[in-house]
């Protein structure tokens, strides 16, 4: 189980959220950070996004770079939110989805 720490701020509240989330998965990526997310937001919802185990590469092409972003941008509106970060427990790093 991983263990991480998600920061979020809904469309209707102006407000910062940080809650801690636990997944199944031994790595976090964006994809399952939201999926996460969504389970907490929605428990009765099944997640209607694919979920990749690992985000973006530096490598990537720009048809993946663009896959990727329109996924994103879908799952954020799908959950309503305008921002979102998680933190792995016992790090200090924040990263941006």
């Amino acid at each position: 189980m991983t263990k991480f720490w998600v920061t979020y701020t809904r469309d209707e509240q102006p407000t910062t959220r940080e809650i801690q989330l636990e997944v199944d998965d031994r790595a976090l990526s964006c994809d399952i950070v939201m999926r996460a997310l969504g389970k907490f937001l929605n428990p009765s919802e099944q997640w209607p996004f694919a979920v990749d185990p690992t985000d973006c590469l530096d490598s990537a092409s720009l048809d993946e770079r663009a896959v990727r972003l329109q996924r994103s941008s879908g799952a954020r509106r799908y959950l309503k939110i305008t921002s979102l970060s998680y933190r792995p427990e016992g790090t200090v790093l924040q990263f941006s989805c």
